[in-house]
């Protein structure tokens, strides 16, 4: 059985996928709260005939990479960044989302809302409104919301119990069918957000990286293709 050819194009499609992430990354060096990713690849076995095995790639998980990013000021009250492990709850039209991007603003009802419009929930699994005419806001790094007229609420901060099993869901959200469990020990920042975690270098060189093996995986396909050509040309030789 001919193994070579299906086992490089194997690995290229691999390799493909591979480039794609690694351009989404770069591509989202600048996003507020993005966590670069990685796949994560591994040999598979396939018999082929006695006492014959051979092994192909594919990829298996998507790993995302869980260091925060750069603490990035902005001065605006209404931003806030999480220091550590957690995401903040927000309401959408298909349920409940979670978030790292903590840029929020306020809607023409007074609630506290992200960049597109989705409410951000409290602990309590309510909005956060701000009475008309707030002169100022105050978030204390429990999260508590508050303004000179009193308390508003505390920003909704969860954790998961595997954080690679968090699915993208758009617009900087994720979804997951796990249970969110309240995080203990809240701590954020007001007026400032998360930047990216990306390393626009790093990223770079594992996509030259990329694109070297894949050409040289081309390479062992082409020059199997030619071996298989003047073969095919010596058997009409000879049968001639």
């Amino acid at each position: 059985m001919e193994t070579t050819t299906p086992i490089a194009l194997s690995r290229q499609i691999v390799l493909r996928r591979q480039m794609d992430i690694i351009a989404n990354n770069i591509a989202n060096m600048t996003a507020t709260g993005f966590r670069a990713e990685s796949l994560l690849a591994e040999e598979v076995p396939v018999d082929v005939g006695p006492r014959q095995t051979v092994r192909y790639v594919q990829d298996v998980a998507l790993v995302r990479d869980l260091t925060p990013g750069a603490m990035i000021p902005t001065n605006n009250p209404l931003d806030v960044a999480i220091e550590g492990e957690g995401y903040f709850v927000i309401a959408t039209e298909e349920g409940e989302r979670y978030t790292r991007n903590g840029q929020f603003r306020l809607n023409e009802l007074g609630e506290l809302v992200t960049a597109d419009g989705d409410g951000v929930l409290n602990d309590g699994g309510g909005a956060i409104v701000l009475p008309p005419g707030s002169p100022s806001v105050t978030i204390a790094p429990d999260g508590t919301v508050s303004v000179p007229d009193g308390l508003l609420g505390r920003l909704g901060v969860v954790i998961f119990d595997d954080f690679q099993n968090m699915e993208k869901a758009g617009h900087g959200l994720y979804r997951t069918d796990q249970a969110p469990l309240p995080r203990a020990e809240v701590n954020v920042v007001q007026g400032m957000i998360e930047g990216s975690n990306v390393r626009p270098v790093l990223e770079m060189t594992e996509m030259m990286t990329t694109l070297r093996a894949y050409q040289g995986t081309q390479k062992i396909i082409d020059a199997h293709h030619e071996l298989e050509r003047r073969m095919v040309e010596r058997m009409l030789e000879v049968g001639a």
